[in-house]
Order: C-alpha cells, then structure tokens, then sequence
C-alpha cells in the first residue's frame, strides 16, 4: 500500500512538469553533481585548515614554552650569580 502511495506521489510530480524531459533531467543531475563535488571541496579545505590551525597552536605552545624556559634559564643564571658573589664575599672574611 506504501508503495502505491509512493508511486502515485511521484507520477503525480512527474505529470506536474510535462515538459520534463532527458536533457532537462541530464542537465539538473550535473547541477546537482557539482553541487556535490563542490560541498566535498569545501569539506576537504576546512578539514586542512582545522589540520593547519591544530600545528600553529602546538608550534605556539612550543614557541611559549621555550621562551618560559630562557626566562627560567636567566632566572637560574641571575640566582647563580648572585650566590657566587656570597660565596666570594664569604670566603673574603
């Protein structure tokens, strides 16, 4: 009975469009294919720019890290030197 139905509603469509013909349909299904390819372009471009964006943050993160490590580094360096002046002092008296 479903299937009736289905049939009678697309012959009922089809008789809607009399002049529907092989190249009309030809021409809509290569529109509709390039609407296609075209939305599978646009998918593959923003999953290589999510991809690019993911290595700028980890290059970012890296970038911030080494610069907290040569603020440590001269942090250490600046506490290093101060203790061998102590030291010096220290061995002065």
């Amino acid at each position: 009975m479903k299937r009736n139905d289905s049939e009678e509603t697309f012959n009922d469509f089809i008789s809607n469009f009399p002049e529907l013909n092989a190249s009309k349909v030809e021409v809509i299904a290569s529109i509709v294919l390039t609407f296609g390819y075209s939305l599978s372009t646009l998918a593959t471009i923003l999953a290589l720019q999510e991809e690019e964006q993911a290595q700028q943050e980890e290059a970012s993160k890296v970038v911030d890290q080494r610069k907290q490590l040569k603020k440590m580094h001269k942090q250490l360096q600046s506490v290093s030197d101060r203790l061998d002046s102590i030291e010096q002092k220290l061995n002065r008296y």
